[in-house]
């Protein structure tokens, strides 16, 4: 009896076995700018074409998907008017990669600015204006210990936000890290090529709860592209956390001695949107509800920005 059972059980699950096949459209292919205007920086674009979602994915795709011979042109409220240059060899932001540039018009706070792109019949758009910087000073960050550990440590940082509704925040940081760095293409000056958000958030954050506050919080150093989730290492010697601080339980904080430059950004509202989006548009799973991404680019997608951001030099030394 017992035996027929099983048996009952196995052809009844190989009897409910079906085949379904799903029918994805093809949505084509769109332009997607990512690119910013920083005060006192020209323009950088990145100018892609979209991929299908489920084709295949490598470097020599990515980079055949770079759009080389657009138009493209940027406009300010001021008057002034520029044609970017095209770059054939793709190259650094503060952030990512830009294969179009600026060099006259640099960023201006209030000041509003036009992009426009035009590519035989396809023409994309987007306006934006640099928000007024909402600082923070040097005086007012402090590193403190993680606790019960004075190998490692985070920012504590401090803010007085504007008492207007809609100030919004961008928060990076830049390692030179006392072990060396793991991305550093430039090795004179030691420090990752690359600036990464903060963990927290992703670095994004806005004054909804919080207008016009006059308060302290803490920040922890985010994880570049290049570091890896993995297994914490340990020092064979002493048995340590892992030495650079970048996995495992030391994730988030910066070794006691490492050099660090804070970018603190503010930045308009319709950029703050897309990226906050792109932060939580992660379902888990076939079955999760993604959200849709928010973009200010009229024709296409991705996001120009208007960022006003100061560059602090700090040593990860808690007093």
């Amino acid at each position: 009896m017992k035996n027929f059972s099983i048996l009952f059980i196995i052809c009844l699950l190989f009897s409910c076995t079906k085949e379904i096949q799903i029918n994805i459209p093809n949505q084509g292919s769109e332009f997607v700018v990512n690119g910013y205007i920083e005060n006192g920086q020209p323009a950088k674009i990145l100018l892609t074409r979209s991929l299908p979602y489920f084709d295949p994915l490598n470097d020599e795709i990515v980079f055949e998907s770079f759009i080389n011979d657009a138009t493209v042109t940027l406009k300010s409220s001021l008057g002034e008017i520029e044609e970017l240059a095209y770059n054939p060899l793709p190259g650094f932001t503060d952030t990512w990669y830009y294969n179009y540039s600026g060099s006259s018009i640099l960023g201006q706070e209030n000041i509003t600015y036009t992009l426009d792109i035009m590519k035989a019949d396809t023409i994309v758009s987007s306006i934006i204006t640099i928000p007024k910087l909402a600082p923070v000073t040097i005086d007012s960050l402090r590193f403190i210990y993680r606790p019960d550990d004075s190998a490692y440590c985070y920012l504590l940082g401090h803010l007085i936000d504007p008492d207007t509704i809609g100030n919004c925040y961008r928060i990076f940081s830049k390692t030179k890290p006392i072990w060396g760095s793991s991305l550093d293409f430039n090795p004179s000056d030691g420090y990752d090529d690359l600036y990464i958000s903060m963990l927290d958030q992703d670095g994004n954050y806005n004054d909804e709860y919080t207008n016009g506050w006059d308060f302290s919080f803490p920040m922890y150093k985010g994880r570049g592209f290049w570091q890896e989730w993995g297994e914490q290492e340990v020092d064979p010697h002493s048995g340590n956390d892992q030495i650079d601080g970048s996995s495992g339980a030391t994730t988030g904080f910066w070794n006691v001695g490492d050099s660090v430059i804070l970018k603190w950004s503010s930045v308009d509202r319709h950029s703050w949107d897309f990226w906050a989006s792109l932060q939580y548009n992660n379902p888990a799973g076939p079955f999760g509800a993604p959200s849709d991404v928010n973009s200010n680019i009229n024709g296409g997608l991705g996001v120009f920005g208007g960022t006003s951001s100061q560059y602090i030099y700090l040593l990860a030394q808690p007093e």
